[in-house]
Formats: structure tokens, C-alpha cells, sequence
């Protein structure tokens, strides 16, 4: 087995009571709130789904979730890019939500920002890079894989309004997520009946701590689920289905997982045929 990692950015609705006092949401406001941007069902999913059962034994792969609503510092910014006027596309990393769902401007000093950072996004950053070292001592190569989910309708503060809506997205950024990762995520995804889409709703959609994004044994990929297939969406309580779901995410994980050992053989084979065709430069005498 190489390894994955699985990060949740989305799935906690903890909110520091000074911050929440600041921000002076109402009870009502915040379980709107939380309801929009956050999702504890994928969380229990996910879990149930990092589980592999192999011939050595049963494995866990490592699942991280920020304990944080999106709401006090998005670690990725992927919300805070739906709620934002700027049109364009930037690369994933840690934003303060220019707005709540309802239009209301969220705004902090830079030295709010900064000491924001510092006490959530920070610390899940630091998880990730525990975990990742962890792996690297086993492993030859590795996939950080962030998961994340959205409504099958299109929420009103939405700027990527597309509907219908993919069950399935897969993220991704040319030089952080090889090609046959994500071909076979949505091949695979298709053949269990799901309806993928690449880079939808963002563009380059893969996330790393600034300092994995140079590591040349570490990759990346964002999947988007849409809440659907598992959840029923008026009560926020679980379906049936959330067992399939869990189901084909575990077989996803371990197809991914084989594929990452096929990329990491090559890369070794390469490096073994390069040593023997140097040439043996003898020095002078």
C-alpha cells in the first residue's frame, strides 16, 4: 500500500465564542450558516470508507477534518471563492469568507487575519504535514485528498449556479495530480454509476500546505460529492444509500491507492535505468 491522506475542511461547525460574538449572528443565522457550508454526514462517511481490509490486515487511513466552521477561516478558500465578486480563479489556501451566506459582510484587520490563521487553519495545515512525514518514511510516494460536498440545487449566494449538478467532481491541478489519477477516479466513478465532472465548481482544485506544494513525492486531488447520494437534504439526516456511498469511496481509495503504487514503480524504474546508463567519468591521473 502507498499512502493517502484525507482531509475534511467542511465538515466541523465549531465557532470561538470570541469570534462568534463579534460577528453577532443570531442562533437562526448560524444554524443557516452551518447548514449551507458545513456537512458532519460526510465526515461519517468518509471514516466508515478509510477503512481497507487487505491481506496484511485491516489499515486506516489517516482522516483529518478542520474543527472549524468555515465561517471563522475557510482553509482552503473553496467556499470563500463562491461567496467572493472576484470572477477570477485563485490557487487553494486559507481566506476569511468575504460574507455570510445572507450577504453580510465579514471583515477582519490584518491582525485579526493573521491571528485567525494562526490559531485554525495553521494547526490542520500542521496535521496534514505530521501525517504526510509520517507516510513518507513508508512510502514512495503519496496523495493528499481533500473531500468536500455540495447541494444538488444550487444555493441563492452561489456564482457557479449550473444545474443539474454532477454527482461527483473530481479537482485537480496539472503539475500536483498525475493524469492517470484522474482518469481512473472518473472512470471509476462511471462505472459505479456516478456522474463525474473534472474541475467543477473550481478550476485547479488541488490542496496543499504551502510546504508540501514543492515535494516531489507528494500529490494532490479535491473530490466533491453532491449531499444527495447520501443525505436527505431537508433534515440533514443520512440515507440509506450513505452504505453504497461509503462503498464506492473505499473502492475508489484502493484503485487510487494501486495507481499511486504503479506511478511511484515507474518513477523508481526510471531512476534505476538512468544509473546504469551514466556514464563512469574516470578522473585524470
Amino acid at each position: 500500500m502507498t499512502g493517502i491522506i484525507i482531509n475534511l475542511p467542511y465538515t466541523a461547525a465549531a465557532v470561538p465564542p470570541p469570534l462568534a460574538k463579534r460577528l453577532g449572528l443570531s442562533p437562526e443565522d448560524w444554524q443557516l450558516e452551518h447548514w449551507r457550508l458545513t456537512d458532519p454526514c460526510l465526515a461519517q462517511i468518509v471514516r466508515e470508507a478509510a477503512v481497507y481490509e487487505g491481506r496484511d490486515g485491516g489499515i486506516i487511513r489517516p482522516v483529518i477534518a478542520y474543527p472549524f466552521s468555515p465561517v471563522v477561516a475557510d482553509p482552503w478558500g473553496l467556499w470563500a471563492a463562491e461567496l467572493s465578486e472576484d470572477q477570477e480563479e485563485h490557487p487553494p489556501g486559507p481566506a476569511i469568507l468575504p460574507r455570510t451566506t445572507a450577504g453580510r459582510a465579514i471583515s477582519w484587520t490584518d491582525k485579526d487575519r493573521e491571528l485567525i490563521f494562526g490559531r485554525t487553519v495553521e494547526p490542520f495545515y500542521r496535521k496534514i504535514e505530521e501525517a504526510a512525514g509520517a507516510l513518507l518514511g513508508a512510502s514512495p510516494i503519496i496523495l493528499v485528498l481533500t473531500l468536500r460536498s455540495y447541494g444538488s440545487n444550487p444555493f441563492n449566494f452561489e456564482k457557479r449556479r449550473k444545474y443539474p449538478r454532477p454527482q461527483v467532481a473530481v479537482g485537480s491541478t496539472p503539475v500536483l495530480t498525475p493524469d492517470g489519477l484522474v482518469n481512473l477516479a472518473g472512470d471509476t466513478f462511471r462505472a459505479l454509476r456516478w456522474w463525474p465532472e473534472l474541475n467543477w465548481p473550481h478550476s485547479g482544485g488541488a490542496c496543499l500546505p504551502p510546504s508540501l506544494t514543492g515535494n516531489p513525492r507528494v500529490r494532490s486531488m479535491t473530490r466533491s460529492l453532491s449531499r444527495n447520494l447520501y443525505m436527505d437534504e431537508r433534515s440533514g439526516r443520512l440515507k440509506e444509500t450513505s452504505e453504497s456511498a461509503a462503498r464506492i469511496l473505499r473502492t475508489v481509495f484502493n484503485l487510487v491507492d494501486q495507481e499511486l503504487g504503479r506511478v511511484a514503480e515507474v518513477r523508481i524504474s526510471r531512476g534505476l535505468r538512468t544509473q546504469k546508463k551514466s556514464p563512469i567519468i574516470k578522473a585524470n591521473r
